[in-house]
């Protein structure tokens, strides 16, 4: 059908605009039990563990030296496309147990009429879950083809030894004339599977001050921790001018593991001496990664061979990663130790975030964790790509009697894609191009989270319970169409085809999450 059987090779995956949003992005709740059944809208409020995370200054309000850890369970709302076989053999729809947060603060009274209170803490906790598993079946290509994107990358000079245009050249999926590549095959139908896991860790290290009871001030080392697994595989039937079928395959495994650091400051205020209500501000800086990806990958022609593949080589790709500045304004206050409240807003420009490469030492080979030269082709695409961020998190929290407190919280994240997303690399004179081994992609919408909690406390202890159900969904697209350009060769030779376009697969992406806190004061 489209040449030989391509056997497998190992390759780094190239980190792109949609790989760096998907290992850094934060539109999801983690944290202990209280934190998440009020919505996370702790900034203003305080005293609570998880609050390092979105106000260093809400450590301030611990008069009490404290530890806890949380942990629990996430469980996808459905499948994601997966027949119910399917699911079961791939363990997808099925609870997975997760670990949240483990802390402590160390709380110290000063004999000092203005610095009351001294608090020093350590927490670890989860920034985003990479759980994953879904299903995406286009049953309409249209004549559009994955290989047709693959020859115009062929085309730009990117078919290198180390990704997916120079394996498919090398090994005769694709033709060539005095034109260039070309893909002789139309597709007719595609199905793309991933499975994922890992998550991005955060380790907090905090110190805040309490001044006068009326002013509150902190900063927060942030050391964040990387490790990402998936397994994918994309499948297309194609079908000649002559009617013949035949399909191929792209499977990739890939890890990326890396490192990274920030710094967050804060500040709270009681406008009112003798009044709960305060008001914070918080501003992270952005976080610096380190990431090292690697891939197994390989490309096979299954009416030559479907069962033969192996992997047998191993390479990789070191990146740098620099998220946006991310700002944070709250307020909260309570009512007679009965009642709670607190809402908090965060802005993040996404598009801000900035690719590199770490630089080497020419002589002896050793870099500097931080020094890098930037990839200016792909920060501009993901200028193009990506937007602002806006955060908005509320949160209630009601004791009925003096143990008992019920929670509820509610948050929405707007989506951080643009309405026309593309990955069209055909122009895109990035390093990262010479290690692409896949072309998919997915743009995410907004992310809506409700929450519920309940609490209880006996003398120092404490136990509490929460719940989050977690909405959002996304449009998945297998490659790009830019190649359908009507003024390039691939409209003159395909006229029935200019400028077509690929309409993507919506994929659910809700999920449960439940979960609990034990913890001693004292």
């Amino acid at each position: 059908m489209m040449g030989l059987l391509l056997v497998a090779a190992t390759i780094a995956k190239a980190q792109d605009t949609y790989m760096n949003d998907r290992l850094t992005a934060t539109d999801d709740l983690h944290g202990s039990a209280r934190y998440v059944g009020m919505g996370g809208a702790l900034g203003a409020l305080g005293a609570d563990l998880s609050a390092i995370s979105s106000n260093p200054a809400a450590i301030g309000l611990y008069r009490r030296s404290e530890i806890g850890l949380t942990f629990g369970a996430i469980v996808p709302n459905k499948a994601n496309g997966w027949s119910k076989n399917d699911a079961r053999t791939y363990g997808e729809g099925l609870a997975k147990a997760s670990f949240d947060q483990m802390g402590f603060v160390w709380s110290l009274k000063t004999d000092n009429s203005v610095l009351k209170y001294m608090n020093f803490s350590v927490n670890y906790q989860k920034k985003a879950n990479y759980n994953l598993g879904f299903y995406a079946d286009n049953r309409n290509l249209g004549g559009l083809s994955q290989m047709d994107q693959i020859a115009e990358l062929a085309d730009a000079g990117y078919d290198t030894d180390y990704n997916l245009a120079g394996m498919a050249v090398d090994n005769s999926f694709l033709s060539k004339d005095e034109q260039g590549y070309y893909n002789a095959y139309r597709g007719q139908r595609s199905n793309y599977t991933r499975h994922q896991r890992g998550s991005l860790q955060a380790y907090d290290i905090n110190m805040s001050f309490n001044l006068s009871d009326r002013f509150y001030t902190g900063f927060t080392v942030g050391l964040d921790n990387v490790n990402y697994k998936s397994w994918s595989e994309y499948q297309e039937l194609s079908a000649d001018k002559d009617g013949n079928y035949g399909d191929y395959s792209l499977y990739n495994d890939r890890d990326v593991d890396g490192h990274g650091v920030n710094v967050k400051f804060g500040f709270l205020v009681r406008p009112v001496a003798d009044n709960p209500f305060r008001i914070g501000l918080a501003v992270e800086t952005p976080t610096w990664y380190r990431m090292k990806s690697s891939v197994l990958y390989d490309l096979t022609d299954q009416a030559v061979n479907p069962t033969v593949r192996t992997k047998t080589l191993e390479t990789y790709l070191e990146t740098t990663v620099r998220t946006p500045w991310r700002v944070r304004l709250s307020m909260g206050s309570t009512v007679d130790k009965v009642l709670a409240w607190g809402v908090e807003y965060e802005y993040a420009n996404m598009a801000k975030t900035r690719m590199g490469y770490p630089s080497y030492n020419d002589n002896d080979g050793y870099h500097s964790s931080f020094a890098h030269t930037n990839d200016q082709a792909m920060n501009r695409q993901t200028e193009a790509v990506l937007k602002g961020q806006h955060t908005v998190k509320v949160g209630l929290e009601v004791k009925p009697v003096d143990k008992v407190a019920i929670r509820v919280g509610y948050n929405f994240i707007s989506k951080r894609y643009g309405d026309n997303p593309s990955f069209d690399q055909y122009n895109l004179d990035s390093r990262a191009m010479n290690f692409q081994t896949a072309t998919d992609y997915m743009t995410l919408g907004a992310t809506n989270i409700a929450t519920f909690g309940i609490g209880y406390k006996y003398k120092k202890f404490y136990a509490d319970l929460a719940y989050k159900y977690r909405a959002q969904s996304g449009k998945f697209y297998a490659f790009d169409t830019g190649y359908t350009d009507p003024n390039g060769q691939f409209a003159q030779d395909n006229p029935s085809l200019a400028g077509a376009s690929l309409q993507p697969v919506d994929v659910p992406l809700n999920r449960h999450q439940v979960m609990m806190s034990l913890g001693f004061k004292f």
